[in-house]
């Protein structure tokens, strides 16, 4: 199969090619899981418990996924030629499609965990073309894999031909990395990640096998009464039950913090950045215990830095360092995480090969205008009185206690005032939001696409505006925002940002 990455002569084309024959099993495998719930539900509904019926029905299933994927197979070419790789598929409809290396932005690795063990990996191509992934090779070996990923850096980067693209890779991965976590890292770093994604595992499955459960499971009441003991749990002391309730959430909190052990494991486990010096600049990230991720993020398409923390961690230390590229995540996401645990020491040396300059203590962070909060707070104050004069009137007396919640609602707004500030230099525009979940986004002037300046009806009394910073890969539905600030200082704020850009 490598002999398809070798330059062909001019006067010939490289042979067209499938993908490895286990990817057939690979793909009936992942379309029988989905289809697993279907033949239970079959079983206990439809063929009223009747094994030998749901076995059969089982057989004719994995024949009919297997056929067509065999088939599906057989119509999926692809060729890589000196200068684009074209892929041919589809069964009825047929698709020919031409992908340019001079078009492709990224090309990412990834194996799940039954590919890992079969030594498989999936090759998806990005355009920037906004549709996501343009073109995916699943499966191919991983050594073919990393061959294809690297002639498209290479040629991009326009190394000679006869330069072994596999040298420059293998030469980054013997070097040290830029950036690593460690088990005892990844374990400190799950404790500050809470999470109830085990919870919400659990519900799922409950809730979609409600069929299998007695009536009533989900019945608290139901609960109360077959509850055994329950004459005893009446007879406890009000300290009991207060201790009682007291071990109850102390669970929950283990729970969550169990959750959100597992959850950083398996998202991070083994995560190395390293600095890629061949072909184009840039950095190349691994992570992943079940799924492994293998991406290289050009410099060059990164457009600004985003550090994320929160009040305990920064305490510690810890921050998260992500980069806005032009590139998609594998979760569809533009934000990259570059450094999800580390500490500003470790991140300061992956700013500065993008050519950022962290924020400094002296840098002079300007508020904004402080009907940010006040403004929120009545807001919310109003909802909280309407739902306690409602429910207070007309259902118990008690309600008239959520007018309360007005209170620590407040407090949290106040704190994200006191939080939201923002600073200009001559080469960059750093913004600060949000204080339980803090978030410092670190600009270029020279990657600025759009200043907005924006009034809503409230806006207009106070003389107030919002400014929203406009970046190629920017996120549509959190873009960076400067909130309530004068309107005079907005406009100047606008020119000073779309006038002369200096460029490093």
């Amino acid at each position: 199969m490598n002999d398809a990455f070798a330059s062909p002569a001019p006067d010939q084309s490289a042979p067209f090619q499938r993908l490895h024959p286990l990817s057939i099993i690979l793909r009936s495998m992942s379309t029988l899981g989905r289809n697993l719930f279907a033949i239970i539900v079959l079983h206990f509904s439809l063929l009223d418990q009747n094994f030998v019926y749901s076995g059969l029905a089982a057989a004719a299933l994995i024949t009919l996924v297997v056929g067509v994927t065999a088939l599906i197979w057989s119509r999926f070419t692809y060729q890589v030629t000196p200068k684009e790789i074209r892929i041919k598929s589809g069964l009825l409809n047929r698709n020919n499609r031409s992908i340019p290396f001079d078009r492709i932005q990224d090309v990412s690795l990834e194996q799940k965990l039954i590919s890992r063990l079969l030594g498989l990996a999936t090759v998806t191509l990005e355009t920037g073309s906004g549709g996501g992934e343009d073109g995916q090779l699943d499966a191919l070996a991983r050594t073919d894999a990393e061959i294809l990923r690297d002639t498209i850096r290479d040629y991009k980067a326009g190394l000679r031909e006869d330069v072994m693209p596999a040298e420059g890779a293998l030469a980054s991965a013997e070097a040290p990395p830029i950036f690593a976590m460690d088990n005892r890292r990844l374990l400190i770093a799950g404790l500050f990640n809470f999470s109830f994604v085990l919870l919400a595992i659990l519900g799922a499955i409950a809730q979609n096998l409600d069929f299998l459960l007695p009536d009533d499971f989900f019945d608290p009441r139901h609960w109360l009464t077959v509850l055994p003991g329950r004459e005893a749990i009446d007879g406890f002391s009000f300290w009991a039950r207060i201790g009682g309730g007291l071990a109850a959430l102390l669970a929950l909190i283990t729970v969550g913090l169990v959750s959100g052990i597992v959850r950083t494991f398996v998202r991070e486990y083994g995560f190395r950045l390293d600095k890629v010096d061949s072909g184009q600049p840039g950095f190349r990230r691994r992570r992943g215990l079940f799924t492994l991720t293998d991406m290289v993020m050009p410099i060059h398409r990164v457009q600004a830095a985003i550090l994320q923390t929160g009040p305990v961690r920064a305490r510690f230390g810890w921050y998260h360092l992500k980069f806005t590229s032009l590139a998609e995540d594998a979760g569809g996401d533009s934000d990259h995480s570059a450094a999800p645990h580390a500490t500003l020491a470790e991140i300061d040396p992956i700013l500065a090969e993008c050519k950022i300059d962290p924020a400094t203590p002296d840098l002079d962070f300007q508020p904004v205008n402080a009907a940010f909060w006040w403004r929120r707070a009545i807001f919310a104050a109003l909802i909280f009185a309407a739902v306690a004069l409602g429910n207070g009137t007309f259902l118990h007396q008690g309600f008239y206690a959520v007018i309360l919640l007005a209170l620590p609602v407040a407090a949290i707004l106040f704190l994200d005032w006191r939080h939201h500030r923002y600073a200009l230099t001559d080469r960059q525009l750093f913004v600060r939001s949000g204080w339980w979940r803090r978030r410092l986004t670190i600009l270029p002037r020279r990657k600025i696409q759009t200043v907005d300046v924006s009034q809503s009806p409230l806006d207009h009394p106070l003389g107030l505006a919002t400014v929203t910073i406009g970046i190629a890969g920017g996120s549509a539905v959190r873009p960076l925002a400067i909130r309530d600030i004068d309107l005079a200082r907005a406009m100047d704020l606008r020119t000073e940002l779309i006038g002369q850009q200096v460029h490093p």
